[in-house]
């Protein structure tokens, strides 16, 4: 509902207080006369109540045609406040001038009707004009508030009918009167201005808190809850047929983490303050672009809704932010990838839109980056499966339905007994059936959901561990992303409380992936891991990037060598070189190596030879779970029973 405001200079000027409100806030102000029609009715009354005391008194006709047009006035004002609310609701223009006309006659009207009888010569009427005016003008002072200049207009015509009118008076009252009538007038304009600018200074603070919860601090751009009501808004408008096709960009800045770790945050602001400045710049005027988070921006462009025009658009954006970044008489290169989404043809919702130009923008960032691409349907399909997996293991991870665990042995090749068994989750799928942890954990890790997986792995692991009669140790693997999670040490540390698993039987074993960015907590996780006698092997070794400084930072116990390089080192002089360089590495450096993936027995027998400690893989040993476990150790405590008792003669 909007009312419209006056056209008229004068009645413009008459109701704007406030023009440095929003259109919306000014538009609660205005929307004030509109309402609390009860006053207006009750001022009538009062005032007809005074024109029919007169009447009574004094039977003549100016009384009754006073009274007369009281009535007439206060329907047309009624008539023209229902008239303007019923126009409002509909949207079309409303007769807001010939109201403020009406409000300004009606008080010209009370006004005239106290001068009346201040010059009729008697007392009562005299008293109970003046009374009656007194009400009124206070009711007006809070009731127009919203527009303190139209209520000051009308106290200075009710008041100026007053004074003449006392003037002319023949008692003795007239000289109290007329020396209190401009501080009445003063005060009560007083009430209307100060209630006028709490309300204004109220509704500003409301704007400013709206603003600020819909604006990106650093940028002054739209942030990512404004996007999304601008993104609702378009989509709804569309689905009327009120707006056309549109485009969604999402922007991601290339190499902007490594400009802000190596130059610090106060420089990587100033490159989201620039970047944010050629955005707008580059857009077509009427478009809109916002922040979403970090370094990723998005841009809803009417301009491209079409093909051609949203590549034109995305180069010259790509292009744009690839010119160098001026800091400190430094130049700064970055880049930028954009991914598109067209509405209403790849989605016809905006968190649709979004996850289109995320998935097309995640293309361009594996392909090489500093380039963009429009979502394509068919490409995506492998994401949207992507997608369906991440919800049936949130599925999963409520209940841990269908989630196993199963152990496999570690065996020490110089005495052939168990060493150690690696915990593997299983899971299996409804749908899709048994399912390696290969084919979910990449997505457990990108989602997040890697951090309750990792617990309940952990907490089983741990609880399976502490009931193995042999007391051997339980090699668990740990994700990158939880060895960065602050609590992760206190996490372990409260499992082996929980199971009173000692830390010396618990292994984590870390891929080399997990060391590359070497962050802080990253490493305060594993000193204080290492600190609780917990030990530390580093999986997979061989296919990353380690060196021997990471080996000696970390203190790692144990070196697993990958079993690409085991399959093929039998027949591959180039896996067998590595195998053998990563065992006398090891060997050097006194710590214990790993094969894993031993499948056959020539492939033992090589590491064997190559001097590795320890071994595991099917030829020596399926996964089995825990109760399978203690079943294998209850037959053998059998056996050894039976060898043991005394024979029968």
């Amino acid at each position: 509902m909007a009312f419209t405001e006056p056209r008229s200079p004068f009645f413009k000027w008459l109701v704007s207080s406030a023009q440095n409100l929003s259109p919306d806030n000014r538009q609660i102000l205005l929307a004030n006369l509109f309402t609390r029609t009860a006053s207006i009715i009750f001022a009538s009354i009062c005032e007809i109540s005074v024109c029919a005391t007169a009447y009574y008194l004094y039977p003549i006709p100016l009384y009754a045609a006073w009274g007369i047009a009281v009535v007439a006035l206060l329907i047309v004002r009624l008539l023209l406040i229902w008239l303007c609310r019923t126009r409002a609701a509909k949207g079309l223009p409303t007769p807001t001038s010939a109201f403020l006309f009406a409000s300004l006659l009606w008080s010209a009207l009370f006004g005239f009707g106290t001068f009346l009888c201040n010059i009729s010569g008697s007392p009562t009427l005299f008293l109970l004009g003046n009374v009656c005016a007194v009400g009124v003008i206070g009711g007006l002072a809070g009731r127009n508030a919203s527009t303190p200049r139209l209520a000051l207009l009308q106290i200075v015509f009710i008041l100026s009918f007053l004074s003449i009118g006392a003037a002319m008076s023949p008692g003795n009252g007239k000289l109290v009167l007329l020396f209190q009538a401009p501080f009445c007038a003063a005060g009560f304009f007083t009430v209307a201005l100060r209630s006028n600018r709490d309300t204004v200074a109220l509704l500003l603070a409301r704007e400013n808190s709206h603003r600020l919860a819909r604006q990106d601090s650093l940028t002054g751009l739209p942030n990512r809850a404004r996007i999304s009501e601008l993104l609702l808004e378009r989509t709804g408008e569309s689905s009327t047929g009120q707006r056309g096709a549109f485009a969604v960009l999402l922007i991601d800045l290339d190499g902007f983490k490594a400009i802000n770790d190596s130059l610090g945050h106060a420089a990587g602001d100033q490159i989201l303050q620039e970047a944010a400045t050629r955005l707008c710049d580059v857009l077509p005027s009427g478009d809109q672009v916002g922040r979403l988070a970090g370094d990723e921006f998005v841009a809803i462009s009417d301009g491209a809704g079409q093909l051609r025009d949203v590549r034109v658009l995305a180069d010259r954006i790509v292009r744009t932010l690839a010119r160098p970044f001026v800091l400190s008489e430094a130049l700064v290169h970055i880049g930028a990838s954009v991914g598109i989404a067209l509405y209403p043809e790849h989605a016809n919702t905006g968190p649709q839109l979004l996850i289109c130009a995320d998935r097309a923008l995640y293309g361009v960032k594996r392909s090489g980056k500093s380039a963009f691409a429009i979502f394509d349907a068919e490409k995506h399909v492998s994401d949207e499966s992507l997608s369906l997996l991440r919800s049936d293991l949130e599925g999963a991870l409520k209940s841990f339905d269908g989630l196993r665990m199963e152990y496999q042995p570690i065996i020490d090749l110089h005495t052939g007994a168990v060493a150690g068994r690696e915990a593997l989750i299983r899971w299996a799928h409804p749908t899709r059936g048994e399912l390696s942890p290969s084919a979910f954990i990449p997505t457990a890790e990108r989602t997040g959901l890697i951090l309750l997986l990792g617990e309940w792995v952990l907490l089983q692991s741990c609880m399976a561990a502490s009931t193995w009669r042999d007391k051997v140790i339980v090699a668990v693997n740990v994700s990158p992303v939880q060895l960065r999670e602050e609590s992760f040490a206190s996490t372990v540390t409260a499992i082996l409380r929980k199971t009173r698993l000692p830390p010396t039987r618990l292994n984590l074993e870390v891929t080399e992936t997990a060391l590359l960015n070497d962050d802080e907590v990253t490493r305060r996780n594993i000193t204080r891991l290492r600190a609780l006698g917990i030990g530390l092997a580093l999986d997979d070794f061989g296919t990353g990037f380690s060196t021997m400084s990471t080996l000696v930072r970390f203190s790692f116990d144990k070196l697993k060598i990958d079993s690409s390089f085991v399959r093929d080192a039998v027949h591959g002089r180039e896996s067998a070189a590595v195998v053998r360089g990563i065992v006398a590495l090891a060997r050097e450096i006194g710590m214990p190596t790993t094969a894993e993936g031993i499948e056959t027995q020539e492939q033992l027998n090589f590491v064997r030879v190559c001097g590795c400690t320890h071994a595991q893989g099917y030829l020596l040993g399926k996964p089995m779970s825990s109760e399978e476990i203690e079943q294998c150790e209850a037959a053998l405590d059998a056996r050894v029973a039976d060898k043991a008792a005394p024979a029968d003669f």
